[in-house]
């Protein structure tokens, strides 16, 4: 059985339930302003006995969105969000039963050979459900978010400095006053700092309106 279906087939019920759409080898979560929590899984193809693959999560405010993808925005805006834009991505990790170890690296999951497909299916399931899909929800709310990524209460990949961090959390939804205070905090050791600021400020300008 390929991956594809062998995902349909153990996890389709548990993503459908929490309002998951699936595209392809992706589970997206979109909120109603437009973030997006997405389950991708990655197939590693490394041999012909069995399936192995990674299974990864992250957390895309559509400001993270529309800072990415700014140049051509015209084109992205008619696009589901995707994990390049991700403020805060992670490992979905199986248990020792269902992994393939890499080493240094995250364990990746598997089945076929000396696995039942059906364990890692169950486990994988269990994983996203009692895990995994709660921690998206919460995290689909940017205060939320926000906490965790000052705090973090698990391991994760920060795909911004804290300082931008704040300002995506906040651009849509701040006063002048407080978005001014933001980005005198943005971290300015970057090449497109000043881009980064003149954007958010034209996102917030163009909000209010």
């Amino acid at each position: 059985m390929s991956l594809s279906r062998w995902i349909k087939k153990h996890v389709g019920e548990v993503a459908e339930e929490s309002g998951l759409v699936r595209d392809g080898l992706v589970y997206r979560l979109t909120s109603g302003r437009g973030d997006v929590a997405l389950v991708e899984f990655v197939d590693m193809r490394l041999d012909r006995e069995s399936e192995v693959f990674s299974v990864r999560a992250s957390i895309v405010p559509s400001s993270s969105w529309g800072w990415s993808q700014r140049r051509n925005w015209e084109r992205a805006v008619r696009q589901a969000p995707d994990s390049s834009a991700a403020l805060i991505r992670w490992d979905v990790e199986p248990p020792e039963a269902v992994a393939r170890d890499f080493g240094p690296l995250a364990p990746g999951w598997t089945y076929g050979g000396s696995v039942d497909p059906e364990a890692t299916g169950a486990a994988l399931a269990a994983v996203l459900g009692e895990e995994t899909i709660p921690a998206m929800k919460r995290l689909l709310d940017r205060q939320e978010l926000l906490a965790e990524f000052l705090t973090p209460s698990f391991a994760f990949h920060r795909g911004r400095p804290v300082g931008w961090a704040r300002t995506l959390l906040r651009v849509d939804d701040a006063s002048p006053e407080e978005l001014e205070g933001l980005l005198g905090r943005v971290e300015t050791d970057y090449p497109v700092a000043d881009e980064f600021v003149a954007w958010a400020r034209a996102r917030a300008s163009a909000g209010r309106v």
